[in-house]
């Protein structure tokens, strides 16, 4: 072998090395979807309500129960009856007038979640929403952390809800009316924090 050949297999080698160190395959986060309880008491929602254009006031519900499965089913309920506007009159109206609890006690969401969903980047998911007999899918930009022993899904971006598409629109007239305003916006924005542990 002649020193010009020796010379570049050097420099041949030389180049595979560096391009062997440069690969590095990390592996992604994923999630565990293995049986979570929803920690109520560590989870929130929330939803804003325009009244007169440009008045805004956030309102909270409580989640009743929730819960992810072996197989990354996940199911919520939350508790119409613990509207909460801080005003109990309004309360009351929402409770009787828009939610009408008595026969629709709970709004529901559902949606399936995979392994291969990423811890700590924004991720489409896709649910369904069962509110005041009506059931519609829908799609929420969210985020999955993992913060210890908890799973902790947050949105990203609000997600919005329009009482027209839960036939809630009547209500909302009727309510309008009620309170005396020109107008309370059939579309509301929602912001939660799920919680679940072991």
């Amino acid at each position: 072998m002649n020193i010009n050949k020796f010379i570049l297999l050097g420099i041949t080698m030389l180049l595979i090395t560096s391009c062997q160190k440069d690969v590095v395959i990390k592996a992604k986060d994923t999630i565990d979807i293995t049986n979570w309880q929803l920690d109520v008491t560590e989870s929130h929602f929330s939803f804003v309500t325009i009244k007169n254009k440009n008045h805004a006031e956030e309102n909270t519900i409580d989640f009743a129960q929730g819960s992810i499965d072996e197989l990354g089913n996940l199911s919520l309920s939350l508790d119409l009856a613990s509207v909460d506007t801080i005003i109990e009159r309004r309360n009351e109206r929402l409770r009787d007038i828009l939610f009408e609890v008595e026969q629709y006690p709970e709004a529901t969401i559902k949606t399936t979640l995979t392994r291969d969903l990423p811890l700590n980047s924004p991720v489409e998911v896709e649910f369904e929403l069962s509110l005041h007999g009506v059931t519609k899918k829908m799609k929420a930009l969210v985020m999955i952390q993992k913060a210890g022993q908890q799973l902790v899904v947050i949105n990203y971006e609000p997600v919005l809800v329009n009482g027209k598409d839960f036939n809630l629109d009547a209500a909302i007239n009727q309510l309008t009316q009620i309170a005396g305003l020109q107008s309370i916006n059939y579309e509301v924005l929602t912001d939660f924090k799920l919680t679940f542990g072991k």
